[in-house]
Formats: structure tokens, C-alpha cells, sequence
């Protein structure tokens, strides 16, 4: 098990660029270079699977409480109850909170989507910490990628495909179209 060999083998991700590794890539290298725990850990953050380890629990809380005052803005946007949707949280961040008002200041549900992907980034640099070169570090890691890997999930093009496909819309020309009378 080499921590800093796996580390630094890793290519730098930055928010809104490809990553340079792909999910099964990531999880192939964890198993290989992390004990069997803490490769189960970094595949489960990067699945959005829950985990006992403590990294995980902390991020699913993290992620529960912006689930959550998400869930709150869109109720009270569409005068809904959000009781429905919320779940239970272990602790409190009203940083989080603030800042998932902000994101949904944005008019553009995309550009909403997007900040509040960077608000996911940011927790995960902080349940880092300052070490660059520890466990943590891997787990935020693993947080990052998923969140690039979901964002290159959302595309224009694979966007319209699935409202089509949801839709039944066909082609304009009747190409696809039966005749409703054959005689």
C-alpha cells in the first residue's frame, strides 16, 4: 500500500475539465494501493453509495444537509410542502445552507446545477483538510470525480435525446409515422 505513490500518480482534476481518469480507473488503482477498507470507502463516495467509514458518513451528511435546503428552494418555488423530500441530517451547516440560496439566485437551472456542484467541490476540500498527501485526500478525490463524471453526464445533445425518448416525439416529417388508413 503506497498512499503517495497513489497520490501522486493521479491526474489533477479541476472543476468543469475532463478529469483524465475514468470511475473504474480510480477504483482499480484504489484497490491496488489502499487497504480493502479504505479502497471499499473511495469506491462508495465515488458510487454515492453509503459507507460506514467515517470520511463517507461526514461527506452523506454534508450532502444530506444541501439535499435538503435544495429540496426546501424548490418546494417553496413551486408552493410545495418539501417535508416529503428532507432527510434526516446528524449536523447543521448553515455555510451550506447559505450558499445553496445563492445558487438558487441563478435563474438557469443548469447554471443552478453547476453551482451547486461547486458547493459539493468546496465540502469536499474541506473534509480534506490542509494535507495534500493524506487518506483524506483520496476520499475527496474520489468525491471531485464523481462530480465531473455526473457533470459530463450532462450534455445538450444526451440531454435532448432522454426528453425525446421521455416525450415520444417524432420526426417532423412523418418518416416514422404509420398510416392511420391503408385503404
Amino acid at each position: 500500500m503506497s498512499l503517495i505513490y497513489l497520490l501522486s500518480s493521479l491526474p489533477l482534476l479541476k472543476f468543469g475539465a475532463d478529469p483524465g481518469i475514468t470511475p473504474t480507473g480510480f477504483a482499480d488503482v484504489c484497490r491496488e494501493q489502499l487497504g480493502a477498507a479504505d479502497a471499499r470507502a473511495a469506491e462508495s463516495l465515488l458510487n454515492g453509495e453509503m459507507s460506514d467509514h467515517p470520511f463517507a458518513r461526514a461527506w452523506q451528511d454534508r450532502e444530506t444537509i444541501l439535499r435538503n435546503a435544495a429540496a426546501r428552494h424548490r418546494a417553496r418555488l413551486y408552493g410545495a410542502d418539501a417535508a416529503h423530500w428532507l432527510r434526516h441530517a446528524k449536523g447543521c451547516d448553515s455555510r451550506i445552507e447559505n450558499l445553496v440560496e445563492d445558487a438558487f439566485q441563478e435563474s438557469d437551472p443548469l447554471q443552478r446545477e453547476d453551482e451547486l456542484d461547486r458547493i459539493r467541490w468546496s465540502v469536499a476540500d474541506e473534509l480534506q483538510g490542509p494535507d495534500p498527501l493524506c487518506k483524506n485526500a483520496v476520499f475527496a478525490y474520489a468525491v471531485k470525480l464523481r462530480v465531473l463524471t455526473r457533470r459530463a453526464e450532462r450534455d445538450t445533445k444526451t440531454g435532448t435525446g432522454h426528453f425525446e425518448q421521455l416525450a415520444e416525439i417524432r420526426p417532423a416529417d412523418g418518416a416514422d409515422a404509420k398510416p392511420q388508413n391503408e385503404s
